[in-house]
């Protein structure tokens, strides 16, 4: 995938998402670039967490307060796209889906660069217009629940949302004890 290519299949995710998602199953990555991918939007995510971190810490925070370690966040963020692609994957053959591994990590590799963008997108807001910040962190949350059942859907062939909603339900079940078991104190 070229650059250029880069916004209009941003545009189209959001507009349709089932579509966007037929155009980037067909690009047939190879395992090096999905995995280079997946790499990339885990530091990423790290680098926007950090900023994120830092622009919103906390006036009466000390200031040599213990900030997480950024190997800590990189593992994290890997650990948990790896658990719900696997957990889409496995939950989803259960229910007579036919993704592959490679398929549906690349739509949520692509799902979490989006989501990542919007964050960036929200601390900027938050600063402008710190009013919109609760109404465009929702705004996030439903669009990406829309996208992520169309990337279900077409990735496991389902030709049903029901049964993307299923997976979606089913996967938080299966990965929610094992979350918890590794991280019995954090959020979940």
């Amino acid at each position: 995938m070229t650059i250029p290519q880069i916004g209009p299949l941003v545009v189209l995710t959001l507009k349709k998402p089932a579509e966007a998602a037929r155009q980037i199953l067909a690009l047939n990555l190879g395992r090096e670039a999905v995995w280079l991918s997946f790499f990339l939007v885990v530091v990423f995510n790290c680098l926007i967490q950090l900023s994120t971190d830092l622009i919103f810490m906390a006036p009466e925070a000390p200031v040599n307060a213990e900030a997480e370690s950024i190997p800590f966040i990189l593992i994290r963020s890997a650990g948990a796209m790896l658990l719900s692609v696997v957990a889409f994957l496995l939950v989803g053959r259960v229910l007579g889906g036919s993704a592959t591994l490679s398929g549906l990590l690349i739509l949520m590799i692509w799902l979490s660069f989006l989501q990542s963008g919007a964050l960036l997108a929200m601390v900027f807001a938050s600063v402008a217009l710190p009013a919109l910040t609760l109404l465009l962190l929702l705004a996030t949350l439903g669009w990406s629940l829309y996208i992520t059942l169309h990337f279900l859907n077409e990735a496991h062939q389902f030709g049903s949302l029901g049964k993307a909603f299923a997976v979606i339900l089913l996967a938080a079940i299966v990965a929610l004890p094992i979350v918890l078991m590794f991280n019995p104190t954090g959020p979940v």
